[in-house]
């Protein structure tokens, strides 16, 4: 967080769409050390798959007796946009930042 510079990405796939996820806390901990952690499947459900290596990692997140079981499959909720207010925000080891809004223009 140290170090931060001003990215200007006017112009740049503005006609993509962006998606915002949440993910289990174990996964967010591999993208770190993974260059490839899954796929996202697009059909009539969006969903993503994990890797066969990450599935069948054994993880000590939260769990007293040092395993746990991690789905292959996360089925993505797809929610509208309009009406919420989105934010991203910054952490550093002692403070929380807002860095700027997110506003849906049509």
């Amino acid at each position: 967080m140290s170090d931060k510079a001003e990215v200007n990405l006017s112009g740049v796939k503005q006609s993509k769409g962006v998606w915002l996820v949440k993910v289990p806390k174990y996964l967010s901990q591999q993208w770190g050390k993974a260059t490839d952690v899954g796929k996202i499947i697009i059909g009539k459900y969006v969903r993503f798959s994990l890797s066969a290596e990450l599935s069948a990692m054994q993880s000590a997140v939260g769990e007293k007796d040092g395993s746990l079981q991690i789905p292959r499959d996360h089925p993505f909720t797809m929610h509208p946009v309009g009406g919420q207010t989105m934010a991203v925000f910054s952490q550093s080891s002692t403070a929380w930042g807002l860095e700027n809004d997110i506003r849906l223009r049509c």
